[in-house]
């Protein structure tokens, strides 16, 4: 099995678009995506967004089908400025989120685990105020409960 890898991102940009453009280029560079990738993620959160309230903080779970994906890993983002994503559960609804975490995985079987332990990590808001503010070394140890949520297989 390939060792999963994590990235942390720290972008200025202003659009979802230049978001998307930005994350799906540094993750081909790593060798991680396929040239699929941007076309899928941004179709994927037109049809299912994925911005989530926790009430503490906006964020978003931008994900692609395994299909899309060379290794698994995770990517964490903290962007300069808010960028507009759609509330999963209200996709009327527009969320302001400084903070986007990507999850890649190569076996279907994987994505809804390790969504879960994303999901599990924005709970606590101390959490998030680390992924958005902590230290790089701090934030590879909270974040690498979520990779570790990876099943051998993938």
């Amino acid at each position: 099995m390939t060792e999963p890898r994590l990235i942390i991102a720290n972008l200025g940009v202003e659009t979802s678009h230049e978001l998307f453009a930005a994350i799906s280029s540094r993750l081909a560079d790593e060798g991680l995506v396929k040239a699929s990738f941007l076309s899928a993620a941004e179709a994927r959160e037109t049809t299912y967004p994925t911005g989530l309230d926790f009430g503490h903080i906006q964020v978003a779970i931008p994900h692609v089908d395994p299909d899309h994906v060379v290794a698994p890993g995770l990517l964490l983002c903290r962007n300069a400025h808010k960028t507009v994503f759609h509330a999963m559960d209200d996709p009327e609804r527009a969320l302001d989120a400084r903070l986007s975490i990507w999850p890649l995985v190569t076996a279907p079987h994987n994505q809804v685990r390790m969504l879960g332990a994303v999901i599990d990590l924005l709970q606590e808001p101390s959490s998030c105020q680390l992924l958005l503010d902590g230290d790089e070394a701090d934030v590879r140890s909270a974040l690498q409960k979520v990779l570790d949520s990876i099943e051998p297989a993938d």
